[in-house]
């Protein structure tokens, strides 16, 4: 049982890893909101949306790549936990208990 429990905590040590880098790129990845702002100044020009739509847009857009550029010039309240380098998971609660008698 002990084999399964290693392998079950290193299964879901590996998920939540992989999970915490694919956060952090999309933390560091301004290429959506230029597509988004591109797209809303392409439906501007058609007509699907009027100044004030495109305007809230590019608010939105706007800071969110300040918030991109302020994680990127290193602001110690937006990086998260590290350990050497990579993403230091602290704990892990599992429950591997009988489910089969009924709760009273």
């Amino acid at each position: 049982m002990l084999i399964v429990d290693s392998l079950i905590i290193q299964g879901v040590k590996f998920v939540l890893t992989r999970l915490a880098e694919a956060v952090e790129a999309e933390m560091y990845d301004e290429s959506h909101l230029r597509e988004e702002l591109l797209a809303a100044q392409m439906k501007l020009e058609l007509g699907e949306i009027d100044d004030a739509e495109f305007a809230a847009i590019e608010e939105s857009v706007l800071r969110g790549l300040r918030e991109i550029g302020e994680r990127k010039k290193g602001g110690a309240a937006a990086e998260p936990k590290r350990a050497g380098g990579k993403f230091a998971i602290e704990s892990v609660d599992t429950d591997f208990g009988h489910h089969d008698e009924p709760e009273e």
